[in-house]
C-alpha cells in the first residue's frame, strides 16, 4: 500500500512540450495537448521522474495534494485459491514483494489484473509499482501479465522492453551449481518451490 500525499504539476507557462515528461511517465500520468503538459493527478504516483527530466526549469513541481490518496488493490474480494494459482504461474509466492521501493506484493498485482488492469501503466497506476527504482519490478510485472494471460507488444516509443527472467526459469542444472557454491542462500529451495507452483 502507497500513501501519496503529493504529486507532480505543470507551470503551462514554462512548459515547452518537449514530450520526455510524458515518455518517462510509469503511469501514463502526463499527457503533452496542444504544447502543454497536463498531469492527471488520479494517476500520479509521485515518482518524481517528470521532474528529473524536465529541460525546463520549475516547469514541472512537486505539490501537496489536497488528501492523501492511497494506491492499493485489496485482494480480499477476490478468489483466494485463483490468486495463490497465479502468483506460482508467475513464479512468484503470494507475499513476496516483487517491488523493492513500493513494497507491492505479487497478489496485489495478480488482484489488479483481475480487476482490469492490462498494462504495466494501468498496473502502476492502480498499486503504485514503480514509484521508486522502476527498474527491477518490471520483470515482475512481465511474469504476472503473462501468467494472467494478458500479451503485451513493446510500444513504440519504448518506454520499457519487456523481459521475463525470474529464479524459476534458471535451469535446475545452474540451481544446483549455485546451490553446491552458496548453500547458504537456500537458492536450490526456494526455486523449488517456485517451480513446483508454476506446474
Amino acid at each position: 500500500m502507497m500513501r501519496l500525499q503529493y504529486m507532480a504539476e505543470v507551470d503551462e507557462d514554462l512548459c515547452t512540450g518537449c514530450k520526455l515528461c510524458e515518455f518517462i511517465c510509469p503511469a501514463t500520468a502526463i499527457r503533452v495537448m496542444e504544447g502543454t503538459a497536463t498531469v492527471d493527478g488520479d494517476r500520479c504516483i509521485d515518482c518524481q521522474r517528470c521532474i528529473d527530466l524536465c529541460k525546463s526549469e520549475n516547469a514541472i513541481n512537486r505539490i501537496a495534494r489536497p488528501e492523501e490518496v492511497l494506491r492499493y488493490v485489496d485482494v480480499t474480494d477476490l478468489d483466494q485459491a485463483r490468486i495463490k494459482e497465479l502468483c506460482g504461474k508467475a513464479g512468484l509466492l503470494p507475499h513476496m514483494a516483487i517491488c523493492g521501493c513500493t513494497r507491492t506484493t505479487a497478489q496485489e498485482t495478480v488482484a489488479a489484473v483481475l480487476k482490469g488492469a492490462r498494462t504495466p501503466e494501468e498496473l502502476c497506476a492502480m498499486t503504485g509499482l514503480r514509484a521508486g527504482c522502476g527498474l527491477y519490478c518490471m520483470t515482475r510485472i512481465f511474469q504476472v501479465l503473462q501468467a494472467c494471460g494478458v500479451e503485451l507488444e513493446n510500444p513504440p516509443d519504448r518506454r520499457w522492453i519487456k523481459l521475463t527472467l525470474g529464479l524459476a526459469d534458471v535451469p535446475e542444472e545452474k540451481v544446483l551449481q549455485i546451490d553446491q557454491a552458496y548453500p547458504t542462500c537456500c537458492v536450490g529451495e526456494d526455486w523449488r518451490r517456485l517451480t513446483q507452483r508454476r506446474s
